[in-house]
Order: C-alpha cells, then sequence, then structure tokens
C-alpha cells in the first residue's frame, strides 16, 4: 500500500474500541443472548401488555362507556358476534343450541359482561335472524377494551366456550367483530413477525452478497445485523415488561423492520467508508479510524435525529402512535449504539484477517458523474427532484385508506372465516353496529317521547348509506307493527264492520217491528169502529134497564099489596107441618116465597142500573182515547220507518268508511310507512312491550338507544362519513322537542375510525412539527451551521 496519503488523527472512542473489540464483541452477545434468556419475547411482551386501539378521551370511546354505565350492563368497548349458521332453516336445536351458548357466555362472568340475547326474544328474534332464516347472532360485551390483554382473553375464552357446546347436525357456530378481528391480527401479525424478519435477512443477504462479492464479508454483516437485531429487541421487551412501556402488534412490527434496516444502513455506511480507505491505499487500521471518523458523526445524528422522532410520537393521543415511540425510540438507541461499538468492534477484528477487505476495485466512475451533474446544474437538478416530489405527494392525496383489517389479513384467519360466513346471511355492517344513546332529564317512557323517539330513528335511517335503525319504537329495525295512525282509526271502525251483520239484523226487524205496529193500527181502528157502536149499545142498554127498574118496582109495589092482603092465610101454610105433604099447601107456600124474591131482585137491578150508569159514563172515555193511541200508533210506526230509513243509510255509509280505512290502515302497515307513528298509552302495559323497555330504555327510563347498521363496510371513508351525518341528524330530529336540551353519544365501529382519523390528523401534525423542531436542533448542534441545519 501507498503511504502518500496523510493518515488522519485517531479518535479515542476508536482507539478504544479497537483495542476492546473482542470484550465488546462478547458484551453485546450476551446482551443479546442475556436479555432473550430473562425476559419473555418481545412477541410474548407484545401479547401480555397491550394497549387499547383507541385513547381513553376518545368521544367515540366515552361515549360507549357511558352508554355501558347508565344501561348498568359493560365497562369496556370490546364486543363480539357469536354467529350461528346452518345448511338448513334453524329449528328447534338451534335453538336450544343457543340457549346453552348463552347459558355458558351469561356464567363466565370473568370475560363476559353483558349478553344482548335478541335472538331469545320472540320480540326482537327476527331483528337477530337473516332473511332466509338460516343463521342469527348474538352479541357479548367483553371483558378489557380492545386491543388489550384482557380483551383478547375474553375473546379466547368465548371461542372456548362456543367449541366446547355440542352442536346439532348441519349447524355452526362462529366467533366475529371487530374486537375478534383486533385478536386475531395481533396472534397472526406475532406469528409473522418471524417470517418478515427472516424474508428481510434473506433480502439483506442478497444484496450484501451482491454488492460486496463475498460470503465472509456477507455472514458477519449477518452476524453484527442480528446482535443487533436480538439485543434492540430484548432492551424493548425487558422495558414492556417492566411495565416501562406499553406495546401493539404494530410497535412490534416497526422495532424489528426498523432494527433490520438502520442496522444495517449503518453497517454499510461503515463498510463503504472503510472500503473506500483501502481503496485510497490506506492500512487495514488507518481505514478503520478513517471509516469510523467519517461515518461515526453520520450514525450518531442520522440515528438521534430518528429516535427523536420516535420520541415525538410520545406526544400523540392515538395509543398506535404512542406506542410505537419509546419502542422505537428505545430500539433505535440500542441499534445506534451498537452500530458505534459492536459494529466497528466487528470490524476491528475481522480487518485484522482481512475479512472485509473488499473484492475488485471500487469504481466511482458513475457516482462522480451524478455529482458532476448535481454540481453543473443544481437549479434543473432541483426543479426535476421537486416535481417527482409533487407528482409523489399528489398521489398521496389521492389515497383512500381503509381500515377493515379484513382485507390486510389472511382470509383463513378465524375472525375472517366467521365474518365469510356471516356475510353469506347478513349485510357486512351487521356485525360492527353503530350504538346511539339519547340521555334526557326526565322518564321517556310514555306516548310524547315515544314520538321523538321514533322521529330521531326515522331521521337516522333515512339517511344515504344507513341500513336501519333499531329501538324501542322499531325493535326489529321496521316500525312496530299497527303503530300507524291510519291503521289504529281502521281498528277502532274494525268494530263497525264486526258489528255490521249484527246491526243490519236489528235494522231488518225495525222493518217487521214497523209492520207490527201497522198491523196494531189496523186492529186499534177496528176496535175503535166496535168500541163506539159498544158504547151506543151500553147507552141503550142503560135507559132499558131503569125502565126495568122501575118495572120491577111496579111489580113489587103490587104483590106487596097482594101479599099485606092475604097474610093471615099465608101463615097458616109456613105454621102447617105437613105442608109438604099437601100438594095445595106446597104450591100456595111456594108462591108467597117467590113473591118474597121479587124484593130481592128490585134491590139487584137497583145496583145494576147503578153499574151500568157508571159503565154509561166511562165508554165514552175509553172511546175517545182510542182515536189519540190509534195516532201514537201510526207516528210510532212512521218515526220507526224514517229511522230505519235514516240509520240504514248511516250505517251503510259507516261501513264503507270503516272498510276503506281498514284498507287504509293495512296499506300503512304493508308499506311500513312511518309517517304518522303513534303508540296509544295502553301498549306501554303490554308485556311484550315492557320486554322491549328493558332491552332499549334504561333502568331510570330516561335514555333510550338506538343500533344502527350501515349499508356496506363502516370501517372506510364512506362509513366515517355517516358518522357526522348521523349527529346531524338527531341534532335536527329532537330540535324544538322536550329532547333538545338532551346529550347524544355515539359509539361503534364507524364512530371509533371517525374518531381516529381526525386523531392522525391532529398527532402527525404535532408530531411533525415536534420532529422537524428536533431534527433542526441536533442537526444545527452538528453542523454548527444555521443554514445547513
Amino acid at each position: 500500500m501507498s503511504a502518500t496519503h496523510s493518515i488522519p488523527g485517531r479518535p479515542v472512542i476508536a482507539r478504544v474500541i479497537r483495542a476492546l473489540s473482542l470484550p465488546i464483541v462478547l458484551f453485546w452477545a450476551l446482551l443479546a443472548v442475556g436479555l432473550g434468556l430473562i425476559s419473555p419475547s418481545l412477541d410474548d411482551v407484545a401479547a401480555q401488555h397491550s394497549v387499547p386501539m383507541t385513547p381513553k378521551d376518545a368521544p367515540a370511546f366515552k361515549s360507549m362507556m357511558h352508554i355501558g354505565r347508565v344501561f348498568k350492563e359493560f365497562s369496556s368497548d370490546s364486543s363480539a358476534m357469536v354467529v350461528l349458521e346452518s345448511q338448513e332453516k334453524l329449528g328447534d336445536s338451534a335453538h336450544q343450541f343457543y340457549d346453552r351458548i348463552v347459558a355458558k357466555l351469561k356464567a363466565d362472568t370473568a370475560h363476559v359482561q353483558h349478553v344482548q340475547d335478541f335472538w331469545g326474544d320472540p320480540l326482537t328474534a327476527a331483528g337477530s335472524q337473516s332473511a332466509d332464516g338460516k343463521a342469527a347472532y348474538v352479541q357479548v360485551f367483553l371483558d378489557g377494551d380492545q386491543g388489550t390483554t384482557p380483551s383478547h382473553e375474553s375473546v379466547t375464552a368465548v371461542r372456548k366456550i362456543v367449541s366446547e357446546v355440542p352442536a346439532p347436525p348441519g349447524v355452526k357456530a362462529y366467533v366475529a367483530g371487530n374486537t375478534v378481528l383486533n385478536a386475531d391480527v395481533s396472534v397472526v401479525g406475532h406469528k409473522s413477525m418471524a417470517t418478515m424478519a427472516l424474508v428481510s435477512i434473506g433480502v439483506i443477504f442478497g444484496m450484501l452478497l451482491l454488492v460486496y462479492r463475498s460470503i465472509g464479508t456477507t455472514i458477519l454483516c449477518l452476524v453484527v445485523i442480528g446482535i443487533e437485531l436480538f439485543a434492540a429487541q430484548g432492551v424493548t421487551a425487558t422495558a414492556g415488561n417492566l411495565n416501562f412501556i406499553g406495546l401493539t402488534p404494530y410497535a412490534v412490527s416497526m422495532v424489528t423492520m426498523l432494527s433490520i434496516a438502520a442496522g444495517t444502513d449503518y453497517l454499510i455506511f461503515l463498510l463503504g467508508r472503510y472500503h473506500e480507505a483501502r481503496a485510497l491505499g490506506q492500512e487495514r487500521e488507518e481505514a478503520f479510524y478513517t471509516a469510523y471518523r467519517g461515518v461515526s458523526h453520520v450514525i450518531l445524528g442520522s440515528g438521534l435525529t430518528i429516535v427523536g422522532a420516535c420520541v415525538c410520537l410520545t406526544a400523540t393521543r392515538l395509543p398506535y402512535f404512542q406506542t410505537m415511540g419509546l419502542p422505537c425510540a428505545i430500539a433505535l438507541l440500542t441499534i445506534v449504539t451498537a452500530a458505534l461499538t459492536l459494529a466497528p468492534a466487528v470490524l476491528a477484528v475481522g480487518s485484522r484477517f482481512g475479512l472485509f477487505d473488499p473484492k475488485g476495485n471500487l469504481s466511482t466512475r458513475n457516482w462522480r458523474k451524478v455529482g458532476t451533474a448535481v454540481v453543473r446544474w443544481p437549479i434543473p437538478i432541483i426543479v426535476v427532484t421537486t416535481m417527482i416530489a409533487i407528482i409523489g405527494f399528489v398521489s398521496l392525496m389521492t389515497y383512500v385508506p381503509n381500515y377493515n383489517d379484513q382485507k390486510f389479513t389472511p382470509p383463513n384467519m378465524p375472525a375472517n372465516v366467521a365474518y365469510a360466513a356471516a356475510d353469506q346471511h347478513f349485510s357486512p355492517a351487521r356485525m360492527n353496529p353503530e350504538l346511539l344513546m339519547v340521555e334526557a332529564d326526565h322518564d321517556l317512557r310514555d306516548p310524547a317521547d315515544m314520538l321523538v323517539v321514533d322521529r330521531i330513528a326515522k331521521s337516522v335511517f333515512h339517511l344515504r348509506g344507513i341500513e336501519r335503525v333499531q329501538t324501542i319504537t322499531r325493535p326489529l329495525g321496521a316500525p312496530i307493527e299497527h303503530s300507524s295512525i291510519p291503521f289504529q282509526i281502521a281498528m277502532q271502525n274494525s268494530s263497525t264492520l264486526q258489528t255490521a251483520k249484527f246491526m243490519n239484523d236489528n235494522m231488518a226487524h225495525m222493518l217487521e217491528q214497523a209492520d207490527e205496529l201497522g198491523k196494531t193500527v189496523a186492529t186499534l181502528e177496528h176496535m175503535y169502529g166496535v168500541m163506539r157502536e159498544l158504547t151506543a149499545t151500553t147507552h141503550s142498554m142503560v135507559g132499558k134497564t131503569h125502565d126495568m127498574v122501575d118495572t120491577t118496582n111496579q111489580l113489587r109495589d103490587r104483590m106487596a099489596d097482594f101479599e099485606d092482603f092475604w097474610r093471615p092465610i099465608r101463615s097458616y101454610f109456613y105454621w102447617e107441618r105437613h105442608c109438604f105433604d099437601i100438594p095445595i099447601c106446597w104450591s100456595l107456600r111456594s108462591v108467597f116465597d117467590a113473591l118474597d124474591g121479587i124484593d130481592d131482585l128490585a134491590d139487584q137491578l137497583e145496583g145494576l142500573s147503578g153499574d151500568l150508569d157508571h159503565l154509561d159514563r166511562l165508554m165514552p172515555q175509553l172511546l175517545a182515547d182510542l182515536p189519540p193511541t190509534i195516532a201514537s200508533m201510526k207516528a210510532m210506526r212512521d218515526f220507526m220507518l224514517s229511522t230505519h230509513s235514516t240509520m240504514a243509510g248511516i250505517q251503510s255509509h259507516m261501513q264503507e268508511a270503516a272498510e276503506g280505512s281498514t284498507l287504509m290502515g293495512q296499506y300503512f302497515d304493508e308499506a311500513k310507512n312511518d309517517d304518522s307513528f303513534y303508540l296509544p298509552p295502553e301498549v306501554f302495559k303490554s308485556p311484550d312491550f315492557e320486554r322491549g323497555l328493558k332491552m332499549f330504555v334504561s333502568p331510570d327510563g330516561k335514555a333510550v338507544r338506538f343500533i344502527i347498521t350501515h349499508q356496506g363496510d363502516p370501517a372506510t371513508v364512506e362509513g366515517i362519513q355517516h358518522v357526522k351525518g348521523i349527529k346531524d341528524a338527531v341534532a335536527d330530529a329532537i330540535k324544538g322537542t322536550p329532547l333538545e336540551t338532551s346529550k347524544v353519544y355515539l359509539a361503534g365501529m364507524a364512530s371509533m375510525y371517525s374518531d381516529m382519523q381526525e386523531g392522525v390528523n391532529i398527532d402527525l401534525m404535532v408530531a411533525g412539527i415536534a420532529a422537524l423542531i428536533l431534527i433542526f436542533g441536533i442537526m444545527l448542534l452538528i453542523t454548527r451551521s444555521l443554514v445547513a441545519a
């Protein structure tokens, strides 16, 4: 080698590293192995110390917690859907299978907080069953917030319960839901870490072998990268195991990938500078010092810049970003430290044996051409690169994000299999509904407030992108059957149709009564004629009776004169004992007895004459009463005929109106029209309705909840846009009503991702500004130039 080149100074740190190269290598090797043995792996730590997906101050999370408290059902945002699928329509055996699952879920209070048993109640069963009758589901609220270890354990417990209950032939049970998907993503993510690392190492191996054309150099580089990776993972895992930091699958992925990428880059920096120095003719030792002096500050500055940017992520609110901050910073800090100590130590050891010497002459011709072009045409180069950057930025602006992890995970993942089974019978959003609650300051269990509740449901349902809304006024997603005002009017008129035959028969009876009255009138008229003759005859009889009385009195007087003359002789006839045996005696005695009867006859005729006089006075009065009676009977007959005519017309009109209103009510019911909803007070006393109140209205009656199903996937930009529409629709619906001052709470998948989308914008701005300030400070310290920084 030529010794004509100037030899720069040897940094103290470089001399120490070269002198203690073997101990340094052993230290890092022992650190990587020791941490791997002492602490659980990074994947295990992430699984045991997972953090929630959403911040606790996010509106959707706070709404979910408040809804759970108000209804006294749950205290987390984790839920799952247990889906039953059958090859045929679900029958009694499927219901028994479902009941056993629900009973076991309710018994597991350690992992299950509440079971929304809609299919088990006839009132809401149809709302939880598919249209083809081959599938049904039950929502289960789990212990632990989404993304946390307790939530994952709850998902595992639910799956175990479902798998342990023997299913009838042809029936299968699946566990779906965003919480379940998140748990499976965590498991799949942990399992894919090793594969991803091996693929990355393989790519790096091929790249290094292609560039350095040396198996020894490539293997040593991979050893260094491997030690750095294991050390970074071990330090991060230890920090997580000690609860200094929280972890998510995304943080683990970032730690692994950043460690591999940064370790590889910094090693290439060092080897590249070493090869350049060797190509310039420097000895191996001097090339080592040249390489270290040339890249150490670059590695330190670059590493600290990335570490600082990662630390800035801790200022964000979203756990996705927040949990990546410290883990990535710790891992990168470990990588930077290893790149400044381990890599130079391995280079020092290997350079003694010529293991890192370049295999051939280094050609810098192409790089010199690039440098010359940049120096000669700086402005055009800046313009071209700026245009390329703008094109990339514009392309980024047109990117439409998708928040559904189903699209990015294996289709054979258990959650995806469950979703696929559910999608065959339900809309994609049925497994991830939105939960809306309106909380008032008074009891809502009355007809007036139910009108407002249905108005809210109707306003939300009529939004574009909403498939259905379930609440107390529409437990199946459509308005309660027979709850329209036209139908209730029809029900009130139904009695008219039900009594139509009875009324028509009564109308016919009125005609019969009128006919009978006509007959009675005719009889009375005939009786009136007879009574007139009877009155005249009676009057004539009275006159003749008076004459008879006078004649009888005269006859009595004359006989009395005769008796007075013959009285002495008469006494003989009564004194004779044997008068009965003497014919002439008995016959004369009989004559005198007959003369005694004339007195009785005269007295009786006097009495009869008085009675006939009284009858003669009564008969004209009775005769005078008959014409008004006949007239009244005729009027009654005419009135009855008139009443029949009027009532028959009214009854016919009422029946026609009742038939029309009945058809109207029937058509309103068939059309499921919700423009005229009304619940009468007596409905609130119905046992079925009381069960519905327990499902949709809080125990104190001051809050009502709505289960909202989107059209399409809620974990998309379109689904997220529905959140604002729902809130606006509720605000418009309660405006000017008794619920105007009510508080509105909205939770669910779309609401959660809406908060995350808003949080991403704020967090990226905060992290970006903080990172730029930090990077500027670091560059200013390194370059000591304001313009360069």
